[in-house]
C-alpha cells in the first residue's frame, strides 16, 4: 500500500503546553489504516472539542476561536473542528430542498443552528470553520458510489459534496457526511478524514479532475465502472489498485482476484439486484503469497448482486472476529 504521509507534527500540536503526545523524528503513517485503526491518537484534541461549551456555538465566528485557539498547528485545527462537527451535527435529508443558496455563510450557519444537514452543509460548516481559523479549505461537488445496487453502473448526476483542505503545504481530503453515518459506537468514521486519494476516488469522483489529488485522474467513464467498495476493503489491508470492473458476466459462477498480504478470510452472498436480500453462495479460495482467487458458485441466473465479506484470520486467541463488507459486484 502507498504511504499517504501525515507532516510530523500530527502528535505536537494538541493543546498549547500539552505534552500528551510527544512527535517522532521523521514520524509518518499509513492515513487509510492508520487514523481509524487508532483513534486515540487524538483524544486530547476530540475530549476538548465534543465538551465545547454551548455558549461558544452561537456563532461561526465564536465556534471557530474556541475550538481552535489552543491548537499549535493547522491540522489540530482541522481535527479539532471536525471533532467537534461529527459529534454535533447529524445528517437529515428532510433538510434537503434542492434548491440553490444565495450565499456560503448562510447555509453553514444554518447548519450551525439547526445541528441538522445534509453533505452541503456538513461541507460548508467545515470549510467556514476553517476558514475563520486560518485554513485554506473549499467544498468539492461530485458523484458518489453509495449503494450495492449502483456497482458496476453509471451513478448518475453529481449527489455528493465534500472537503479538500490545504495543511501544512499538502491538500486532503475528507468526507464529514460519510464520516457521520457510517459511525459506529458513538465515534466518526475516521476513515474519512485525511482518506488516501487513492482509497477515495473508489467512492467519490470530483466534477473537477483535479481534486481527485492522484497523478492519473479516473475518467467519469471509468468511475462508472467500478464495483461499490466499502472502507473495510482498505482498513484490512487491501491494495489500493484495486479491481475496477464491477459488472461481471457469468453463466452459473465468477473469479475474483484480490491483493492482500495478510491472512485474511472470506464469505460471500449474493441476490437479485436491487431487492436488498441475499443468500450465502459457495466459495472457493485459492492463495499464493499476497494473491487470493475467489471462486463463487452462483445459483441463479438474471441481475444480482454479489456481496463479498471479509476479515482477518483469527488465531487461537481470538476464536471469532465478525467479517465486514469489503465489495459488491453487479452479475449479469
Amino acid at each position: 500500500m502507498r504511504k499517504y504521509t501525515l507532516p510530523a507534527i500530527l502528535a505536537a500540536f494538541l493543546l498549547t503546553g500539552s505534552t500528551a503526545l510527544t512527535p517522532q523524528s521523521g514520524e509518518t503513517i499509513t492515513t487509510v489504516a492508520a487514523v481509524a485503526a487508532n483513534p486515540t491518537r487524538f483524544d486530547v484534541i476530540d475530549t476538548y472539542a465534543r465538551n465545547a461549551p454551548e455558549a461558544y456555538a452561537k456563532s461561526l465566528q465564536s465556534l471557530s476561536e474556541y475550538l481552535t485557539s489552543p491548537a499549535r498547528t493547522d491540522l489540530a485545527k482541522a481535527r479539532s473542528i471536525y471533532a467537534w462537527i461529527t459529534s454535533h451535527v447529524r445528517y437529515d435529508m428532510s433538510t434537503y430542498t434542492g434548491a440553490s443558496y444565495a450565499s456560503e455563510i448562510a447555509y453553514a450557519n444554518r447548519a450551525l443552528q439547526s445541528r441538522r444537514t445534509v453533505c452541503t452543509g456538513f461541507a460548508l460548516l467545515f470549510k467556514q470553520l476553517l476558514t475563520r481559523a486560518g485554513v485554506e479549505a473549499i467544498t468539492v461537488k461530485g458523484f458518489s458510489r453509495y449503494a450495492d445496487s449502483q456497482a458496476g453502473l453509471p451513478t448518475g448526476g453529481i449527489d455528493h459534496e465534500w472537503n479538500a483542505v490545504r495543511l501544512d503545504g499538502d491538500w486532503y481530503l475528507f468526507d464529514l457526511t460519510w464520516a457521520c453515518t457510517t459511525a459506529q459506537k458513538g465515534r466518526p468514521n475516521d476513515f474519512y478524514f485525511m482518506t488516501d486519494p487513492q482509497a477515495f476516488i473508489a467512492q467519490h469522483l470530483p466534477l473537477q479532475s483535479r481534486w481527485q489529488l492522484l497523478d492519473r485522474p479516473v475518467s467519469k467513464p471509468d468511475f462508472d465502472r467500478f464495483p461499490k467498495y466499502y472502507d473495510a476493503y482498505f482498513t484490512l489491508g487491501f491494495t489500493p489498485y484495486f479491481p475496477k470492473q464491477g459488472l461481471l458476466r457469468a453463466y452459473d459462477g465468477v473469479t475474483l482476484n484480490l491483493t492482500n498480504e495478510e491472512n485474511v478470510e472470506f464469505w460471500c452472498s449474493a441476490g437479485p439486484r436491487g431487492s436488498g436480500s441475499s443468500s450465502a453462495v459457495p466459495i472457493r479460495i485459492t492463495r499464493r503469497d499476497d494473491q487470493y482467487q475467489l471462486q463463487v458458485k452462483l445459483p441463479a441466473r438474471g441481475p444480482q448482486t454479489l456481496y463479498v465479506f471479509a476479515k482477518p484470520k483469527a488465531n487461537s486467541r481470538e476464536s471469532y472476529k465478525q467479517y465486514a463488507a469489503i465489495a459488491s459486484f453487479t452479475v449479469q
